[in-house]
């Protein structure tokens, strides 16, 4: 039994050192260069026929104008949680261990919704929650100053041993990300290639610079994980086809000078953005 229980550990080990690789090596498929890029991408399903997808859900009540009458994304994200018919919690982030986070703590994890995120649990990667310890896990991740993104990376599947269907997402993940250390924000910024780029999405929020009260200080600059914020001739400037509307940079605006507006109007729960994206939900 000791030696089953040894092997056991070591192929655990394995495994999730092999997890951290793919998050380190996740970046590099926006190249765009020969062979590694497009490699990489038919790897992880991320070739124009993938169906990989995912929406920035702000958790921050606070960088939000207070004048609009809308859905908040945490709320909209809970609503997720609510309507799931499984829940599972990772032990820990990927990206966040992967990179060695110093700024955020690696223990505040990914949620997988769905049916197919039981593999979670027999995989011994994380543990089965409660509606009511999503709930707070969510709750917590705001308290941290983390974003949430809302995912369907058909990579998983593989990965981890998900149940899948022709076009039906039987799961989705919820992560809770840091501006240091996600493997989506590396990628963003890594690549120049649209049908990449195109598939980080915001659900509608964007955000905007009062140029009175801008100092030009540059923080914004430095806080954007997407590099959607440049400063020109004493002048901030917000690239909103690139910009994801994580609210980042108007968390850390000392001046107040950023403000998400929301752009387009909400869709009605979550599942209906990847329904839209030409993916099924089923959860």
């Amino acid at each position: 039994m000791g030696i089953k229980r040894a092997v056991k550990k070591r192929m655990r080990k394995a495994t999730w050192s092999f997890f951290y690789f793919v998050v380190r090596m996740f970046p590099k498929m926006g190249y765009g260069k020969p062979i590694i890029g497009p490699t990489l991408k038919r790897m992880v399903k991320l070739d124009p026929s993938g169906r990989t997808q995912t929406y920035v859900l702000n958790l921050n009540k606070e960088v939000h104008d207070r004048t609009q009458n809308v859905v908040l994304p945490i709320d909209m994200m809970k609503r997720l949680v609510r309507d799931s018919k499984y829940r599972a919690i990772m032990h820990g982030c990927l990206c966040r261990t992967a990179h060695s986070c110093r700024d955020y703590p690696v223990d505040h994890a990914c949620i997988f919704i769905g049916g197919s995120a039981k593999a979670i649990v027999d995989r011994r990667m994380g543990f089965e929650a409660t509606v009511d310890e999503a709930l707070a896990h969510i709750d917590r991740g705001a308290e941290l100053g983390l974003i949430g993104q809302a995912m369907w990376v058909e990579v998983e599947k593989h990965l981890f041993g998900f149940r899948s269907g022709d076009g039906t997402a039987h799961w989705l993940e919820i992560c809770f990300c840091c501006p240091c250390c996600c493997s989506a924000f590396k990628l963003i910024r890594a690549t120049d290639q649209a049908d990449i780029k195109e598939r980080f999405r915001s659900i509608g929020w964007k955000a905007e610079v009062k140029g009175e009260a801008c100092n030009a200080c540059g923080l914004c600059v430095k806080k954007c994980p997407v590099g959607a914020i440049s400063l020109d001739n004493d002048r901030i400037s917000i690239d909103e086809k690139v910009c994801l509307g994580c609210g980042f940079c108007a968390a850390a605006c000392k001046r107040a000078a950023i403000t998400l507006q929301l752009r387009t109007p909400l869709k009605g729960t979550v599942q209906d953005y990847f329904t839209d994206g030409g993916l099924g939900v089923d959860i």
